[in-house]
């Protein structure tokens, strides 16, 4: 089947080196019933767990707290009003931590719990706030399990909706896939049992995909395409597919059939840096040195306070700033990692000098190298301040 072939060869291919990704488990995979399900869900941390010893980095975004936590309400069914489903997330938060940890714990593993909104990611000073936190759990070898914060949530369209968020955060990590595990095998083609394993971002799959919810969660085969598109809006592949099956991760990750793969468009930027070098408008500039100004350029480093030699401007941490080299020149646009005041006592030392200066230490970069933007070209539009 010399289409098969390619589609196999064009998976490999894309796939080829995926270091870091992002795991959306729906509600259906790990609950039924108003129950949680042990069983599936030790299956699912045996397959991240094989995935990190093999040198890849996987944060979780997981559904599944108000379908395991209704029946305590004394329920027969997950609740449709927002108060009831609140409520039932609130009870199924902490069994469904909990099942995790005694999961990953049988690997000597350690889970770390994120409850997010689309807000944390669209405001810039908790997008760096949340990218930082979770670098250093990903660097720490922690297991990250992050969920909508359903119990506080106040669009009742978004309780228990993580495949939106599941997206947003595989572009807050800088991942390289996302992979979305739902009741079904992937889309269907005309809505009958044949799965498409492949589709082109862009193309029409209207007609293949239905309205149909799951009984316990707010998605569906929609929300999981639109999913996959903004995750494409990124750079970032996406693969829909049956969370029950054994072993299914790291088949994935080898280059298996499994699902529908959903292949990006090309860009020279993500998206969220092309948000960062054109959408948003400058509140300082950092000016550095020769040496910095060659490390940023041309080893793709990120910028340590050793290297700025003047702070302009007054910004807050998460404002984009312009980066100059002491002649004034802007070769890069960037969001700091700390305020005007605190960059300027920290000019020119290095990063062990943090405490002693600020009193804490929040992390090493000023501009991390993945919130960095280098202008190959002169685009004063973009440099001015706001």
């Amino acid at each position: 089947m010399p289409e098969a072939k390619g589609i196999c060869e064009r998976r490999l291919a894309l796939l080829a080196g995926v270091r870091r990704v992002v795991v959306k488990v729906g509600s259906a995979v790990i609950a039924s019933e108003g129950q949680l399900r042990p069983d599936v869900i030790r299956r699912l941390a045996d397959d991240v767990v094989t995935l990190q010893n093999g040198g890849c980095e996987v944060v979780m975004v997981v559904s599944g707290a108000v379908a395991g936590g209704f029946c305590a309400l004394g329920m027969l069914q997950p609740p449709s009003t927002v108060v009831a489903r609140q409520a039932a997330a609130c009870i199924g938060q902490y069994k469904m931590m909990a099942t995790f940890a005694d999961a990953f714990a049988v690997h000597g593993r350690e889970v770390a719990q994120l409850l997010m909104t689309e807000d944390d990611i669209e405001n810039r000073r908790r997008f760096i706030s949340a990218r930082h936190t979770l670098q250093q759990l990903i660097g720490s070898g922690i297991i990250s399990i992050i969920n909508e914060n359903d119990p506080l949530a106040d669009d009742e369209n978004k309780i228990g909706d993580n495949d939106h968020l599941s997206a947003l955060v595989a572009n807050l990590i800088s991942a390289q896939l996302l992979v979305v595990l739902s009741s079904v095998p992937g889309v269907y083609r005309n809505g009958g049992t044949d799965v498409i394993p492949e589709v082109d971002v862009g193309s029409s799959v209207d007609e293949h995909v239905t309205d149909q919810m799951s009984a316990s969660g707010v998605g569906g085969m929609i929300a999981k395409v639109s999913a996959a598109h903004l995750a494409s809006e990124w750079g970032i592949p996406t693969i829909v597919c049956d969370g029950e099956k054994p072993s299914l991760l790291p088949e994935i990750l080898n280059g298996g059939r499994e699902g529908t793969l959903f292949v990006p468009r090309r860009s020279q930027l993500s998206s969220r840096k092309q948000w960062i070098a054109f959408r948003t408008k400058s509140r300082g500039i950092l000016h550095v040195d020769a040496g910095a100004r060659k490390a940023l350029v041309e080893r793709c480093a990120s910028l340590l306070p050793s290297g700025i030699v003047k702070v302009d401007g007054r910004f807050s941490m998460g404002s984009r700033v312009d980066i100059a080299d002491e002649q004034g020149n802007v070769f890069a646009v960037g969001l700091a990692s700390y305020a005007a005041q605190e960059v300027r006592l920290m000019q020119g030392k290095s990063p062990k000098d943090y405490e002693t200066v600020l009193g804490y230490k929040y992390v090493n970069e000023i501009v991390d190298r993945d919130d960095m933007v280098v202008l190959r070209d002169s685009v004063p539009e973009i440099t001015r301040r706001g």
